[in-house]
């Protein structure tokens, strides 16, 4: 049994992850099992570009990356170059305390600001619009929220990581839905960070304690998932951010490496 103690956020879990094996995934038989994505690039790999990299959303040609280590949310083109940069440390409209998911959906841009336990809106420039949440384990509530979505009827998901669980909200914070819980099974989480929505409805979760993307539909059912723990192609260390672009490619932060990797569907 695994227990969670909170120092800083998710600096023990952190600490935690650095010491676990690299381990192959295998089926309930013991049979290896291959990955259904195959790594295709990624960026990064020093402290210097990334200082703790949790969340990425993806409008148009550009990506966003929240760098929580130091508070802001870095723009990069489709294939890594840097565009620029906004936010800094604070409580107040528009900062942050360890920002970690992003999403975006039209003109309103969603940062979950983890530390502060709260969802912050903006508008396509970063003009600070409304805000909700508060630290607790009710609806609507949260304890260090990690990663965000939005899906194509404007539902916000949004992965309540201590709570181990995904909560999905309205447009406007309404709240709508919760799934999940403690655990190692399909469906289940341990410490679940970045999270993401495809065309087609169906949501990426980055679990981020078990080393592994889980997939489901819109309604919390699951579908399938991939990854185990190291540094290699395919492997996460902290698989802490996750998007998918319109042709389904998907992209994954990782803390502990330092890097965005990019998979597609075989």
């Amino acid at each position: 049994m695994k227990n969670f103690i909170r120092i800083g956020g998710l600096v023990l879990m952190i600490i935690m992850l650095s010491q676990i094996r690299e381990l192959p995934a295998v089926s309930k038989s013991g049979a290896l099992v291959e990955d259904p994505y195959v790594f295709l690039q990624s960026w990064g790999g020093e402290v210097s570009v990334f200082e703790f990299p949790a969340g990425i959303a993806i409008h148009a040609d550009r990506v966003y990356v929240t760098n929580s280590g130091q508070d802001r949310i870095q723009i990069f083109d489709l294939h890594g170059a840097p565009l620029g940069a906004f936010g800094g440390l604070g409580s107040s409209d528009g900062r942050f305390r360890n920002p970690s998911g992003i999403a975006e959906n039209g003109n309103s841009i969603y940062v979950v600001d983890s530390e502060n336990a709260r969802i912050q809106k903006f508008d396509s420039n970063g003009v600070f619009l409304t805000k909700w949440g508060n630290y607790g384990n009710g609806e609507g509530q949260f304890d260090t929220p990690s990663g965000i979505a939005v899906d194509s009827s404007g539902n916000v998901y949004v992965v309540d990581t201590f709570n181990h669980r995904i909560q999905k909200f309205d447009s406007n914070g309404m709240f709508l839905a919760k799934w999940g819980g403690l655990g190692g099974g399909n469906g289940q989480f341990s410490l679940p960070t970045g999270i993401a929505v495809d065309v087609s409805g169906n949501v990426y979760v980055a679990d981020t304690f078990n080393g592994r993307i889980q997939k489901f539909t819109s309604d919390g059912m699951f579908l399938t998932k991939w990854g185990s723990q190291g540094g290699g192609d395919g492997q996460f260390k902290l698989p802490f951010g996750i998007a998918v672009d319109d042709v389904g490619n998907v992209f994954v932060v990782e803390r502990d490496n330092h890097r965005v990797q990019k998979f597609r569907q075989k």
